[in-house]
């Protein structure tokens, strides 16, 4: 059950678009023609890529022993951001001279020179791509351009390689100048040692020449030789203390002198603070979701508020942490400096008490000759370093490497329009918004419908489904298939338990032009084909049809009979059929009006049901005329003709609900004018009926 309930609801759908097929093609078909037009329309767009290698800053050829390099996991992520940065698309742009080439291709070559760069910068950043391929240090770069027209391809290729050169050039000089400024500042902590050891050299001179000294011993004295060892041990450790002094204070001077910017790119090489590297790798990762989310929202929506507010708090944080950075290389330069003094303070005292067993010459001496070696081993040291990192600025750095050259597309092959794809969207939306269309309109269509819709909301059975495209069976023209639908009407009005033996019937409707007159011609027609002696009467004297249906005269008819002018056998009309007589309207005059409000009619009722089988009387609308009230309270059963989706269904409703309320019987309602072709319904009404042995008599079994 649950199964046949579902192909049911299944089919419901499927006769919702049939129905409405001639919207879902033409909606189908407008969409796309439209993408195809605006597909001929779009400029052709061109496409190039540059394949880069990008890594960590080292020379080409290593000479010296370095430390090994950390991974940084948003490096390739800070490198897409600095490849569509503003400094290196400026800079494609004044190198390519695309401020000209695309000004006079969008109109704004009248522009200042520096809002033409502008503009060009932002027409080359939305025209660009940058994407990096899994679990490698590559990354390509793409540029899609449709200007200028006449080297749009060729364009494409050269500012694809543009934007690779300068990129790679803008990385070497950002890194040359953090070096060249750290060397600055070792190169001046190199000059003041050099001053201190000609000092040191000038003050062991002095106090040579002074006591006339031509031997130097630093084992000369009555000191114990674990004193000696202890000044020794400490003598190296002041030394190093020393070296580590001059580093923490080049360091110190070095962060002094930079601005914040330089100071925050240098940050992770001069100290291994793994907050201050979270917060700069935090703010990385927020500008870059900034980013992203500039490109769809607008600057004040929530989520870019909210993202621009996590930045900013991370910029003060870094500031914060900039400051701590500052604070602790002055702490560490401070204790450095500390511990040396204090090495020196426990030397002195050391040598303080080794100095009683030593000559006052010598201890002079050798303290400045200590000094003066202790000067040359950090001046020797700062030396090495200095001149290290002078060779290694000269050896050629590739951090960015071109691994794969802009090539130019053909002419012939753009990468958009993208022809077949956009017919298939086209074709896809064309569809969707055409049956979406269809359901809407049958949603706003309040008509009859369906053969359930009838019976459960008029509470009426449907006794008759009349096709579209019948013709009067009278015209030889008529299809004899459409015959069988009126067979049926005729065999369920014969069957019916609410007129059993009933003869005269009136078929009207809920308002004009649902078919009624064709109805009760075609009826009356069939029934004389099956030998019933049939009185087809045109009761609808303001409208009269019958007359014209039938191609007969109307000179006299109901309305002649009923004023008395005339007699009903006078009045009634022979037609070319054997066993059909009609009665014609007559003349409709404006005398005629209120004819039928006569006892003439129950009479005229009483004389034609005792001579003939069957009496059709056509009336008019149930609504808005009273002459079909009159007639439906003296015939033996109404027959309400609906035409299918014509008139919305509240007409129908009330049409019932007049014929309810005037006592008449209802015998059924007919559905007329149907497409059985595209209602499933129908058709498996139709097929039922048409293939279902005929009785006797020409009818079939069941209404």
């Amino acid at each position: 059950m649950q199964h046949a309930q579902e192909t049911l609801h299944f089919l419901d759908y499927w006769r919702v678009v049939r129905s409405r097929k001639e919207i879902v093609i033409s909606v189908g078909i407008l969409v796309v023609l439209t993408g195809f037009l605006i597909t001929l329309a779009m400029p052709k767009v061109y496409k190039a890529s540059v394949l880069i290698k990008v890594k960590d800053e080292s020379p080409d050829v290593p000479i010296f022993e370095t430390q090994p390099l950390r991974y940084d996991p948003l490096f390739l992520r800070t490198q897409f951001e600095l490849i569509q940065s503003g400094p290196v698309l400026e800079e494609v742009v004044k190198r390519r001279g695309l401020d000209d080439k695309l000004g006079r291709a969008y109109a704004f070559e009248s522009l200042p020179p520096d809002k033409k760069v502008a503009r060009a910068v932002k027409i080359l950043r939305r025209s660009m791509k940058v994407q990096q391929y899994r679990d490698t240090n590559l990354i390509q770069i793409e540029v899609y351009l449709s200007e200028p027209k006449e080297s749009a391809p060729q364009e494409a290729a050269e500012t694809a390689q543009a934007i690779a050169e300068v990129f790679r050039l803008q990385s070497l000089e950002r890194s040359r100048e953090i070096k060249e400024r750290a060397l600055r500042a070792l190169e001046q902590s190199l000059l003041e040692y050099s001053n201190r050891v000609m000092m040191a050299e000038q003050n062991v001179e002095a106090i040579r020449a002074k006591y006339k000294i031509d031997l130097v011993s630093t084992e000369a004295g009555t000191q114990s030789e674990l004193t000696k060892m202890t000044i020794v041990q400490l003598e190296a450790q002041r030394t190093k203390a020393h070296m580590d002094l001059a580093d923490r204070e080049a360091r110190y001077k070095l962060v002094q002198s930079l601005t914040p910017d330089n100071l925050r790119d240098a940050a992770p090489y001069l100290v291994g603070d793994a907050s201050l590297a979270g917060l700069i790798a935090t703010k990385r990762t927020r500008e870059i979701e900034l980013a992203e989310a500039l490109k769809s929202l607008g600057p004040k929506h929530p989520t870019v508020v909210s993202i621009q507010t996590v930045i900013d708090e991370v910029e003060s944080k870094i500031a914060d942490a900039m400051a701590g950075l500052k604070t602790g290389v002055k702490a560490d330069y401070e204790a450095a400096k500390a511990t040396v003094e204090i090495l020196d303070k426990r030397l002195e005292e050391l040598r303080s008490s080794n100095r009683r067993a030593e000559s006052e010459e010598y201890r002079e001496f050798d303290r400045a000759a200590e000094e003066l070696q202790h000067a040359k081993s950090i001046y020797r040291t700062m030396e090495s370093r200095y001149l290290q990192e002078k060779i290694e600025m000269r050896i050629p750095r590739s951090n960015v490497e071109i691994v794969e050259p802009a090539r130019a597309p053909d002419e012939d092959d753009p990468d958009s329009p993208n022809f077949p794809l956009n017919i298939v969207v086209s074709v896809v939306l064309g569809l969707g918004a055409g049956v979406g269309l269809a359901f809407f309109v049958e949603y706003l269509d309040t008509s009859v419908k369906t053969l359930d819709e009838v019976e459960k909301r008029l509470g009426a059975s449907v006794i008759g489904v009349i096709p579209q495209k019948v013709k009067p069976f009278s015209d030889p023209s008529s299809d004899p298939a459409h015959g069988e639908a009126y067979r049926v009407l005729r065999t369920n009005i014969q069957f019916s338990r609410k007129v059993q033996g009933g003869k005269t019937f009136c078929l009207t409707s809920g308002s004009v032009g649902e078919g009624k007159s064709l109805t009760a011609c075609n009826l009356a027609w069939t029934s004389a084909q099956l030998g019933d002696r049939v009185l087809l009467v045109d009761a609808d004297i303001h409208r009269p049809r019958q007359h014209k249906i039938l191609r007969l005269a109307n000179t006299k008819g109901l309305a002649d009979v009923l004023m008395g002018e005339v007699s009903l056998e006078e009045a009634i009309t022979a037609t070319s059929l054997t066993n059909l007589d009609v009665l014609l309207s007559g003349r409709v005059a404006s005398g005629t009006r209120g004819l039928l409000d006569t006892r003439r009619l129950k009479e005229l009722v009483e004389i034609v049901r005792q001579s003939y089988d069957l009496v059709l009387f056509d009336t008019p609308p149930v609504i808005g005329v009273s002459d079909a009230s009159l007639v439906v309270r003296e015939v033996d059963g109404v027959i309400l003709v609906i035409q299918h989706r014509k008139y919305p269904f509240s007409v129908s409703q009330r049409a019932k609900a007049i014929i309810d309320n005037l006592g008449a019987n209802l015998v059924g309602v007919v559905l007329n004018n149907i497409n059985v072709s595209r209602d499933y319904s129908y058709y498996y009404y139709h097929h039922h009926y048409y293939s279902y042995p005929h009785k006797k008599g020409g009818g079939t079994s069941k209404s």
